[in-house]
């Protein structure tokens, strides 16, 4: 196997952005491009965001696309469920249809053209990818039920809204790698839970009782984050704040995978390491 990143410790440091890096890459058998910033990324600029996003989510998927579309490499690229297009039905299956709903998300459907001009491509699709490490809005959760006893969220918290663990992600790629499978594929756990439930599944995790939920409503939310240019909260962040967000995984159980980890046991996972992780800051304490 061999790795490639900007930074940390891979066989061959480079940025896939950079189209005499790419084609200097070796021939393999697959090639698997999980590259890609998000908003929650280290260093995504307040203003220029659509050329920060476009360079490194599609120029760099072009790149590669280029350098291995007529080579014989299987090519699993990893998208995000949020190129659905959201309209709050009960789930989302590879039929349904796509659409940009923010800048990360058009950049993600960007690269998708790429990719679809790559014969027998395979495209994983991830709702929230969560474990060690994937904090996301569980971070403010967890600081706010330790510490005050309640957690405030944007709107109501009552509908599902599907996550998955990164080492399910990594074994359905390994998965469409093992049988060269090609087209979509979502990830998804298949029992999906609320933000209500989210808090629930953490407070008992931590021991926290009698945690008190405090709806704010969206509607403000969404007009402070238009006025921010949606850099309070993304437009894929307030439209899972307030539509249901469910995958189907019938085509990856189909060739065989299956996730191992619940979307509680991910939350209840998460929130034990944003625990551990501040209880090993000095002059903090770990909640019993």
């Amino acid at each position: 196997m061999t790795t490639t990143d900007r930074t940390g410790p891979v066989d061959l440091p480079g940025d896939l952005a950079d189209a005499t890096f790419t084609a200097s890459l070796p021939n393999v058998d697959v090639v698997v491009n999980c590259a890609a910033v998000q908003y929650v990324t280290k260093g995504v600029p307040l203003l220029f965001r659509k050329s920060f996003f476009e360079r490194n989510n599609v120029l760099a998927a072009k790149n590669l696309c280029e350098r291995y579309r007529f080579q014989g490499s299987h090519f699993i690229h990893v998208g995000t469920s949020m190129m659905y297009r959201q309209t709050g039905q009960d789930q989302y299956d590879i039929h349904s249809r796509m659409g940009g709903e923010g800048v990360y998300s058009r950049s993600k459907m960007a690269a998708q053209a790429f990719v679809d001009t790559v014969p027998g491509a395979a495209t994983i699709i991830p709702c929230i990818i969560g474990g060690e490490g994937r904090e996301g809005l569980f971070r403010g959760f967890v600081n706010m039920m330790t510490k005050f006893g309640l957690v405030a969220f944007p709107g109501h918290g009552n509908h599902k809204i599907h996550m998955v663990h990164v080492l399910d992600v990594a074994s359905l790629i390994y998965r469409v790698a093992e049988t060269r499978a090609a087209g979509f594929f979502n990830a998804a756990d298949p029992d999906p839970l609320s933000i209500r439930q989210w808090i629930d599944e953490i407070s008992a995790e931590l021991g926290v009782r009698h945690v008190r939920k405090i709806a704010i409503p969206l509607l403000p939310v969404k007009w402070i984050s238009s006025l921010s240019g949606y850099r309070l909260l993304a437009r894929e962040q307030l439209l899972m704040l307030e539509l249901q967000h469910v995958l189907s995984i019938d085509e990856s159980l189909a060739i065989g995978w299956r996730p191992q980890f619940s979307n509680a046991r991910i939350a209840r996972d998460i929130a034990v390491h944003i625990n551990r992780s501040a209880a090993a800051r000095p002059g903090l304490s770990r909640s019993e």
